[in-house]
């Protein structure tokens, strides 16, 4: 099949990826050269386990009672951008996408017991995104597209750079659809420098990603292992940085093999560190090849970009680094082994990350749950072992409770009444030990709003409309 991108953007209850879900789904798919082929939008239902934030509420404008009325199944709507995003030779692609919808879109796949990572290789997917980009031709190609600013720095919003650039002139921002329209203008206005487009794209692809810094030169030799100088671009180092940083390959992490590590050589607090005091910085930054940063080699013409005072830090560090290696050695060390702190009691539903790869027996039970009949995905529950019968459990309870086993409808219903405690005891942690939402944090959360916040009758309306909801 000939290669096409599709462009998407979620609305969602609240930005927690394991426990939040869509609630607005919108793509367009389009050929190489981003002409329109077909597009995609719709609204999806509130699972009864989901607690809506009620600042996304007042940020994306959508009523519950429309959600619910007009929606789709959190299922259904899962199982219809799974299916679109695993097209053959699709590029899924928007703006930031990387930062926040992928890993929602892997954690409502997980949730949903279907494959969590296919859109990024099998059939020659892969994933791209806009910001990092839109940061590149910031500092390389600036005349291309309007900058905006806010608060007298320039700025990478997505909706202020539609109003500098007249991208899309009607809808309102934070509405999934919109936003996939001016992402699909923006791309157009950026591909029409095609070679640079092509460069950046091919930072997306994780063999050509990594192919490529492999091809760097420049850097540093220390005790006769040499690490390499490179430049990272991305929209999150912040306009004070001109989005970009210098940074050393300390090399591939030895635990996360998906993961390589670089330290920040402008910082001047480098030059402070100790063997004491190394777990007590964050200078390392860690990258997954064909994820952002992009990297760039560590060129003259890329370097002065950084200016001069960035440039003079970069040669104190170096300087320092070489004087003091075992410090430096000790970075690497302590680096390259270390581990995120395991967090007990971590709830199913957050589970993607330490649960592991399914069976092969296991991945083919859940095939013949998704083509089965509500009855017959009842009858199979028995079937399921585990932590993934009681993600099958959820996933028919969110869809159809009342098709429960009863031998499963009092697992189901406790489940639900820990959502809903007041107890703060019964929350549910996710992969960092974080607590999920619960409801007198919203109740709390919506009254702050209308006392702090200046808001319209509408997002008051939509306030008073959750109020409602969660206190039924």
């Amino acid at each position: 099949m000939a290669k096409t991108y599709l462009f998407y953007d979620l609305e969602t209850s609240g930005i927690h990826k394991c426990f939040d879900q869509i609630m607005q789904f919108a793509a367009i798919r389009t050929d190489e050269q981003l002409n329109e082929i077909e597009r995609h939008e719709f609204l999806v239902k509130l699972n009864p386990d989901t607690i809506v934030d009620p600042e996304a509420l007042i940020v994306h404008h959508i009523p519950l009672e429309k959600a619910n009325s007009e929606g789709v199944s959190e299922y259904e709507a899962v199982q219809k951008i799974h299916a679109l995003i695993n097209v053959p030779d699709t590029v899924s692609v928007g703006y930031n996408t990387l930062g926040f919808d992928d890993e929602f879109l892997r954690f409502s796949f997980y949730r949903n017991l279907l494959s969590v990572y296919t859109h990024q290789f099998a059939n020659d997917c892969y994933r791209m995104d806009l910001y990092p980009l839109v940061a590149a031709y910031y500092l390389y190609d600036h005349e291309r597209i309007a900058f905006p600013t806010k608060d007298g720095k320039p700025s990478l919003k997505l909706e202020l750079l539609n109003e500098a650039n007249k991208l899309v002139l009607e809808g309102r921002a934070h509405d999934a659809l919109v936003d996939v329209e001016v992402t699909v203008a923006l791309a157009r206005k950026l591909k029409s420098n095609e070679p640079m487009w092509r460069f950046l794209e091919g930072g997306f692809k994780k063999k050509h990603d990594q192919r490529q810094a492999e091809k760097f030169k420049g850097g540093l030799t220390i005790k006769d292992t040499f690490y390499q100088q490179a430049i990272m671009v991305n929209g999150r180092f912040g306009v004070d940085n001109q989005y970009h940083a210098p940074v050393l390959n300390l090399g591939q992490h030895r635990h996360y093999k998906n993961q390589t590590c670089w330290l920040r050589l402008d910082l001047p607090e480098l030059r402070e560190t100790t063997i004491e005091t190394i777990s007590e910085h964050t200078w390392v930054i860690k990258k997954k090849w064909g994820e952002p940063p992009i990297l760039l080699p560590a060129l003259p013409r890329f370097v002065k970009k950084l200016g001069e005072a960035r440039i003079n830090e970069i040669k104190e560090n170096k300087k320092w680094l070489m004087e003091n290696p075992d410090i430096f050695l000790a970075i690497v060390e302590d680096t390259l082994e270390y581990t995120y702190p395991k967090v007990d009691g971590v709830d199913i539903d957050a589970a993607l990350y330490t649960s592991g790869f399914l069976a092969p027996w296991e991945e083919r039970l859940c095939q013949q749950f998704h083509g089965a009949t509500l009855e017959a995905k009842a009858n199979m529950l028995p079937k399921f072992e585990g932590d993934l019968q009681t993600r099958a459990l959820r996933l028919l309870g969110r869809l159809s409770p009342e098709h429960l086993p009863t031998e499963f409808q009092m697992d189901f219903h406790h489940y639900l009444e820990q959502i809903a405690s007041f107890d703060e005891a019964d929350l549910l942690l996710d992969f960092r030990g974080n607590k999920r939402r619960s409801v007198p944090e919203s109740f709390e959360k919506i009254q702050t709003l209308k006392e702090e916040r200046e808001l319209s009758d509408e997002q008051l309306a939509l306030l008073d409309e959750l109020e409602e909801y969660i206190s039924v």
